[in-house]
């Protein structure tokens, strides 16, 4: 009888998880860029280094971010717009002094922050993936 139950619960477990994993797969709907509503923007800039006037942007749709690899240089402005239809996060895959948290990033928000340092900076949304799987990207940051 303990076996038994020990079995059950094992099952519901690998359900819950193979239902939680497919939740993070892409989504028809994102291929197309939806529009978000009028939102709030949010910014980061360390005084330390002069901005170049460039905007990388990256997209936030439901389930991916587009591109999910980016490219800047030092001083550029990197854009975040949630285009989705839900609350995202973006969170820096290790370290700290940037990135949205899910409080203030509503569908049609931006968030923009300049590197100040070159690097390859991973980020994540942990609503709908882990820092190694789901909804990931990169910045590669240039001199």
């Amino acid at each position: 009888m303990k076996a038994t139950i020990k079995r059950a619960r094992s099952g519901v477990l690998g359900a819950v998880l193979l239902f939680a994993l497919a939740g993070c797969a892409p989504d028809p709907s994102d291929l197309a860029s939806s529009p978000g509503t009028a939102g709030t923007t949010a910014s980061t800039t360390a005084a330390t280094v002069a901005s170049t006037g460039v905007v990388v942007k990256i997209n936030v749709i439901d389930n991916n971010f587009r591109p999910q690899a980016s490219t800047a240089k030092v001083g550029d402005t990197v854009e975040f717009t949630n285009k989705g239809k839900n609350d995202h996060n973006v969170l820096p895959q290790s370290g700290t002094g940037w990135g949205m948290d899910t409080a203030g990033f509503h569908p049609g928000d931006v968030y923009g922050h300049v590197f100040t340092a070159p690097g390859v900076y991973a980020f994540y949304c942990s609503i709908h993936g882990t820092n190694k799987v789901g909804m990931v990207g990169t910045i590669t940051v240039t001199e």
